[in-house]
Formats: structure tokens, sequence, C-alpha cells
């Protein structure tokens, strides 16, 4: 999915069908590569790509009858670095979901928050970081829940089901360029999430142009994300089942 290693894999490849004498393809290889780093570091797609996803769902503010609901946070990673406050432990993404579930967490008093992410290399899960900064934050321990197994979302999705069935509406909160696939994910399973996006990454400033032309590594950044979302809608959907 990264369109940096996706130049120098053409590049490479070029390469290697030049020393074979295939030059025409080589060339053609070569213009390849340079054409797609073109589009993905310049021009305004990569952020059309991800704006596309991050605007299909907006910000969510619960009315009176959702205090009963509760807020399931998708796990965002997070570092092992023993010397600084869990809070500060997690990735941006992770720190922006939470901070959207303790917004809405103080919206609907007597909810409570499911904090998802599971260990890697035996290290301590995401949930547990994200369940003690939360705690930080000012969240109740006992308005707090984990899902420490969960690998991936649609292992969140079935666990998330087998634990708390598919009656409940539920809101969900994720990356906003996520949310698209978490959400289908969910629905897919029988669920009935309430998309809560978070971690908005196109942001429009009212004197600037959103799509700018100018080369950016934001834009190799948000070519990667794009890509690994649409790619993970199709797998979902045509891989996954019940």
């Amino acid at each position: 999915m990264n369109p940096v290693a996706l130049f120098w894999l053409l590049l490479a490849i070029s390469f290697i069908c030049y020393k074979l004498k295939r030059k025409k393809l080589s060339r053609v290889l070569a213009a390849t590569a340079f054409i797609l780093l073109f589009l993905f570091s310049v021009t305004p797609l990569p952020i059309w790509m991800l704006r596309n996803l991050e605007q299909q769902y907006h910000t969510y503010n619960p009315d009176s009858k959702s205090t009963q609901r509760p807020i399931l946070v998708l796990g965002g990673g997070h570092t092992n670095d023993a010397s600084l406050a869990y809070v500060h432990r997690l990735s941006v993404p992770a720190l922006s979901r939470l901070a959207e579930a303790v917004r809405l967490y103080n919206l609907q008093p007597g909810s409570k928050i499911v904090l998802s992410g599971y260990s890697e290399s035996g290290q301590m899960p995401n949930a547990v970081v994200m369940a003690r900064s939360a705690l930080s934050l000012g969240v109740a321990a006992k308005d707090t829940m984990m899902m420490v197994k969960p690998a991936t979302t649609w292992e969140e999705a079935k666990y998330f089901k087998k634990r708390f069935g598919t009656a409940q509406e539920f809101i969900l909160v994720t990356s906003a360029s996520h949310m698209p696939r978490a959400m289908e994910a969910f629905r897919k399973l029988g669920m009935k999430p309430i998309a809560a996006p978070a971690n908005y990454q196109i942001q429009k400033e009212p004197d600037s142009s959103l799509y700018p032309w100018k080369p950016s590594p934001n834009n190799l950044m948000y070519t990667e994300t794009a890509f690994h979302e649409y790619v993970g809608r199709l797998y979902y959907k045509w891989f996954k089942e019940e």
C-alpha cells in the first residue's frame, strides 16, 4: 500500500528489464513509476481519496435518548515507553479516538466506554493503555470495559457481537478514514453501530485551497491510508462471512 515502496519496486523491475535487454518495457515501467510518484505526491488526488472516506460520516452529537448506548473505541496503537504517562503512550489516532469517546461520555451520563486493542509481542494491550488513559482523563473505572484479544477490525466486530449481542445500538468510535470499513464490518455481522468519527486528517482552512498542487510528504501518507482502507473494504466484502 506504500506509494514510495511501489515507486522503488517499479524502478527495480525497470532496471532488471533493462539488463535483460527489454528496454521498451524498462522505459514503460520507469515512466509509470515517476507518473505515479507525481500523482501521489504533487496532485490533489490523495487528498480527494482520503476526504472521500472521511466525509462519509460526520461528527456525532448524542440526543437525550442515547444515554444508555455503550461507546466502543477501536484500537489505534501505542508505544510501550514506560517513562511516559499512559495518555502520552497512545498513537495520534488512538488519542484522538479516546478524546472523542471521553467527549461523548461526558455528554451521556451513565454510559460505558468499551476499549479495544490487542497486545503486540506480549506487551501491554492497547485496550489497557487506553483504559488507563481514560481514567486519567476523568472517566470512572466502573464505566470502562476492555476487549484485549481482537487484533483486527473484523475480530473486534465478532468479539463485540459475542459479548454484547446485536439488539442494542452502540456508538462506534474510530478514525474518520477507517469509519466506512468499520461500519460495514459491524453491520455485516448484524449489529447496529452509530458512527462517531475522530482523527480527521483532511482539515479545510478557510483561507486556503483544500486541493493544492504542490509536493508534500503528507500526500504520500494520505495515499497509503486511503489505499489501505479501499483495499480493506473490498477484502471484507469478498472474503469475510458472518
